[in-house]
């Protein structure tokens, strides 16, 4: 755990708050990228992520590495939500809610347990995830763009506040060694001209 919290403090730090860039452009594409990864786009999400962070001049460093955030491991449960919560808004809801989500999330859980993670590498997983979204597509869709909107506006309003935060932090301590080493260098340096 604490190896994963160490890659994940050097990613924010190298990658976020020391980029190269205006706060505006790395909170954007960091928003972009949290908003693609609650999309039901798996298999396209880096490509759609790309784009958009061309589209709208946002930091790509940092847009990509967002979209990893509906992976092998977190897109079943991630997209079992949005589904409720689009079926829930469109009045859909059935007492078999649950074995709704069963059917739809069913063929990509065994082809899991039966393959492995290999599985993901087999064109017959990714057509019955396709054909599951197909079924459920419009409580899927709605539920996911719900969430990417709110988590992507989340996601760049909390990034910018910390980018903007952070660089005004680190800019205040750069001045005030600049005047400690200033006012102990002058209190070193002799005064000329009070010779005897």
């Amino acid at each position: 755990m604490t190896a994963v919290w160490r890659k994940t403090r050097r990613f924010v730090l190298h990658n976020v708050l020391h980029a190269d860039d205006t706060p505006h452009r790395i909170a954007l594409g960091l928003g972009l990228g949290i908003f693609v990864a609650f999309t039901p786009t798996v298999g396209v999400q880096m490509i759609i992520a790309l784009a958009l962070a061309a589209l709208f001049r946002a930091n790509k460093a940092v847009c990509v590495p967002m979209v990893w955030i509906t992976n092998p491991v977190t897109i079943i449960p991630v997209y079992a939500m949005c589904y409720r919560l689009g079926a829930l808004l469109l009045g859909r809801v059935t007492p078999d809610a649950n074995n709704e989500v069963q059917t739809m999330v069913g063929p990509v859980v065994e082809a899991v347990k039966t393959g492995g993670f290999a599985a993901f590498l087999e064109w017959s997983f990714w057509s019955s995830l396709g054909s599951a979204f197909m079924k459920f597509g419009s409580e899927l869709w709605v539920g996911c763009l719900l969430v990417a909107v709110v988590a992507g506006l989340l996601g760049y309003v909390a990034s910018y506040w910390t980018v903007s935060s952070y660089r005004q932090r680190r800019r205040q301590r750069i001045e005030r060694r600049a005047r400690r080493r200033a006012a102990r260098f002058a209190k070193a340096v002799p005064v000329r001209g009070t010779s005897a």
